[in-house]
């Protein structure tokens, strides 16, 4: 279980609102995680990357992004030196982490650097059938996150190619993340289970986050007027532009969500922490994935048992 966070700038309005709702929102989604976090946040044009991505400091620069990182809680990580950087940004991505996989250190800390792509993920996912059904390089850390994100790179395309990754993915997966190669969207991605919320406020900044509930919380706190807050049904890949200078939606697919059975099992604990009973319930009526069902376990059975009476 971890948290995500982030926004896409309305670059033409007042940077400080914005601001400070992501960083409440990073500091409520401790909830989901206190064992590292981190922020990704754009600086500069975007440029393709020629080599291997260095992914085990905890603050890099790389191709126009700068990817801040560490052990503990996202309050302890963040530093307000950051906050001029944060206002100029017109798109930040954010995570917090439980280390469910993996020590806590930076290379297993997102948000992660994986090819061209820079993404957070929240979930469980099987990482061996991507490994199986891709030649992927040897990961650098040890989490399933790599590896999905490893997959996503492999394809190297926007939509359809984006959607065979999506539609082969086992278990739980909110995810977000940017491609190099496409410096101007921004991708979120609600396969099984984990939660996706997206909101715009008033001046058309739009802010995705693990819990509908930090958006009001956030709000308050940071002086924002929330216009409308979405749950993404699971099974869906959203596409938004940033180029003109303010969040726009491009597309929008679908595709067949798959979980496995220990999914539905924990789903009350790892999707739903911390979300009011009402906010359950909505999210709950956009759920449509299907379930694996687990493999048969058979019981071992005397060899005398076996043979039939009129065979002793």
């Amino acid at each position: 279980m971890c948290g995500l966070f982030g926004f896409i700038r309305n670059q033409t309005c007042d940077p400080t609102r914005a601001t400070d709702m992501c960083v409440t929102l990073g500091t409520l989604a401790e909830e989901r995680g206190i064992d590292s976090a981190g922020l990704a946040f754009a600086t500069s044009a975007t440029q393709e990357l020629t080599g291997r991505p260095v992914t085990n400091c905890r603050d890099v620069m790389a191709g126009g992004w700068r990817i801040v990182k560490g052990p503990g809680r996202f309050s302890r990580v963040w530093k307000s030196d950051y906050l001029e950087a944060l206002d100029a940004a017109p798109v930040a991505l954010g995570h917090t982490r439980w280390a469910t996989q993996g020590k806590t250190v930076a290379v297993n800390s997102s948000p992660l650097q994986v090819g061209q792509l820079i993404g957070t993920h929240n979930g469980d996912v099987d990482a061996w059938r991507f490994r199986a059904d891709h030649e992927l390089p040897k990961p650098t850390g040890e989490t399933d996150t790599e590896v999905l994100y490893q997959a996503l790179d492999q394809a190297g395309g926007v939509i359809l190619p984006t959607l065979d990754v999506l539609t082969a993915t086992v278990g739980r997966a909110a995810l977000v993340w940017t491609d190099r190669r496409w410096p101007q969207l921004v991708m979120l991605a609600r396969t099984a289970v984990s939660p996706l919320c997206v909101a715009v406020d008033i001046d058309g900044n739009l802010y995705w986050a693990s819990n509908p509930g930090w958006f009001r919380t956030a709000a308050g706190a940071a002086d924002v007027t929330i216009k409308e807050i979405l749950l993404v049904p699971e099974g869906t890949l959203m596409m938004v532009d940033f180029s003109s200078g303010r969040p726009v939606p491009v597309d929008s697919r679908t595709f067949t969500a798959t979980a496995r059975a220990k999914d539905d099992r924990l789903a009350h604990i790892v999707a739903y922490r911390g979300f009011s009973v009402e906010d359950q319930a909505a999210d709950e009526e956009v759920c449509n994935h299907r379930t694996l069902r687990e493999p048969q376990r058979f019981r071992s059975v005397p060899p005398t048992l076996w043979l039939s009476p009129s065979s002793r």
